[in-house]
This record gives C-alpha cells, sequence and structure tokens, in this order.
C-alpha cells in the first residue's frame, strides 16, 4: 500500500468512527497524515511499524445533524402596519 492510500484508508477510518458526519474531511486527511507520518517515521527507527501506539485517538461523539424540516420552526416576524389614509371629499 502506498502512502497516499494508507492516508485515505485511516481517514475514511476517522470518518466512520466520529459518526459519518459531512464536512469535516479536512481534518480527517490531516489526522490520518499525521498518523501515517508518525509510523513511518518510527518504523525507520526501530525497522518496524509500531501500529500498537499510534491508533487514532478517540474524540468525543460528533453532534448530530438535524434536517431543516425537522428543526424547530421560527417564529413569524410582524412588521409595523401601515398607517390608513383617510381620503376626503
Amino acid at each position: 500500500m502506498d502512502y497516499y492510500d494508507e492516508i485515505k484508508k485511516i481517514a475514511y477510518e476517522i470518518f466512520e468512527r466520529e459518526g459519518m458526519v459531512h464536512g469535516r474531511h479536512f481534518d480527517h486527511w490531516i489526522e490520518a497524515e499525521t498518523i501515517v507520518k508518525t509510523r513511518y517515521k518510527n518504523k525507520d527507527k526501530t525497522g518496524q511499524n509500531n501500529t500498537e501506539t499510534l491508533k487514532p485517538k478517540k474524540k468525543a461523539a460528533a453532534k448530530t445533524v438535524t434536517k431543516k424540516s425537522e428543526a424547530k420552526p421560527k417564529k413569524a416576524v410582524k412588521t409595523a402596519a401601515k398607517p390608513k389614509i383617510k381620503k376626503t371629499s
């Protein structure tokens, strides 16, 4: 597996772990890139890939996203009434 594919795989695993919330792909990619770089760095030093100590950290549960249709409706804003003009004859 090459460097890019390994980052892609780990980024997807992070995406799944965080509840598959869309819009955080860049954060997942950067975190995966850091993990892979650290693995390769440690592999160069020891000659082995020490994946046990480099597992991604668990983060707090992702916020749930509500659909617009499920969101509470906003109250209507009242506008000032136009003054009535009296007709004079």
